[in-house]
């Protein structure tokens, strides 16, 4: 017979069994908490933009033939650096007056770029109080606006993808 068993009766025994059981449980439970704290918060998976570059380099290969004098408001690298999420918002909407303007001069497809960019906007968690307007960029090309837009996705797919 145990010593549990001797000095204490059954209702005894069973939470001192417990407690023997419960406290490693208990230590478990707070080394996986610890764990998750500790661990590293892992990026978006929408903040990967693949598609979108794939999209972009079309539009790209396809502004040559379109002999149209588009100037768009034109964040860059630097712009995204301070302020990803608003860039994202101008390149949507820059986006959206570039492929509504070629529409009627060329059939170009249906991307809904601008979706996936405003989309790609919501996944940086930031504030917007020190960041320009779109309106205070300068106005480039569509070639140039295209390019900068790439040159920035291609960054993003280097940090986190």
């Amino acid at each position: 017979m145990s010593l549990c068993e001797t000095q204490c009766d059954t209702d005894d025994a069973i939470v001192a069994l417990a407690m023997l059981r419960g406290r490693p449980a208990l230590e478990v439970v707070f080394l996986c908490f610890v764990c998750v704290l500790s661990l590293k918060p892992q990026p978006d998976a929408r903040i990967c933009s693949q598609d979108i570059i794939l999209r972009v380099e079309f539009l790209i290969k396809k502004a040559p033939n379109l002999w149209l004098n588009s100037r768009l408001y034109t964040p860059n690298l630097t712009d995204y650096q301070k302020c990803p999420s608003s860039t994202f918002k101008c390149f949507a909407a820059e986006i959206k007056v570039l492929t509504d303007e070629w529409k009627t001069f060329d059939n170009i497809p249906k991307f809904k770029l601008n979706i996936l960019l405003g989309e790609l906007a919501t996944s940086f968690n930031q504030t917007e109080s020190e960041c320009r307007q779109c309106e205070l960029f300068k106005e480039q090309n569509a070639e140039k606006f295209l390019k900068d837009l790439l040159s920035t996705l291609q960054f993003i797919n280097e940090q986190y993808c």
